[in-house]
């Protein structure tokens, strides 16, 4: 477990080689990131010497590897938060409670739609008219196009039905 102008050694005296991360080290870096363990704490948990875990801790390859760890460990209580804000959102004992779960849901909704692509935005694009695409017969569907059936709008009693459709619609000149 000594460090000398050769490389790092292994609890067993094997020496640790280069861009490779032992099974000691690994359990040192999970105790890190995981527990929150000191290093000096985790080097005595795992065997090492505290400063042979200090030095192995700065090899690229292993900065990497715990960046790694850290990565899956984030996502993995990330996905636990989100479970846990589900379940105050529909369980929580107080409105208000409930009311700054559900809150959480449409910051991200909003944060998560800022951040995209003004042209990935669009999910469906329903269209109302036939088309006719450069002599393609219409039984052959395009991919990405679903075919439904035609939109009706639902009708205003007969009184009020003629003055809305006038009033929203006068401007409009497309046909």
């Amino acid at each position: 477990m000594s460090t000398g102008d050769h490389g790092l050694y292994d609890r067993d005296g094997a020496m640790i080689r280069k861009g490779r991360v032992s099974p000691a080290l690994r359990t040192a870096i999970t105790l890190i990131v995981h527990e929150g363990l000191t290093v000096a704490d985790a080097a005595k948990r795992t065997g090492y010497k505290t400063e042979s875990l200090a030095k192995a801790l700065i090899k690229p390859h292993v900065k990497a590897f715990r960046a790694d760890v850290k990565r899956a460990w984030l996502a993995s209580e990330t996905e636990q938060a989100w479970l846990t804000a589900a379940d105050l959102q529909r369980r929580g004992m107080s409105e208000d409670v409930r009311l700054k779960a559900a809150k959480v849901f449409i910051d991200a909704d909003k944060d998560a739609r800022a951040a995209m692509p003004e042209q990935a935005r669009q999910l469906v694009q329903i269209i109302t008219k036939e088309v006719h695409l450069g002599g393609q017969p219409t039984n052959n569907r395009l991919p990405g196009v679903i075919e439904a059936e035609p939109y009706q709008p639902l009708s205003l009693p007969s009184s009020d039905s003629e003055r809305v459709r006038r009033a929203d619609f006068e401007d409009d000149d497309d046909e």
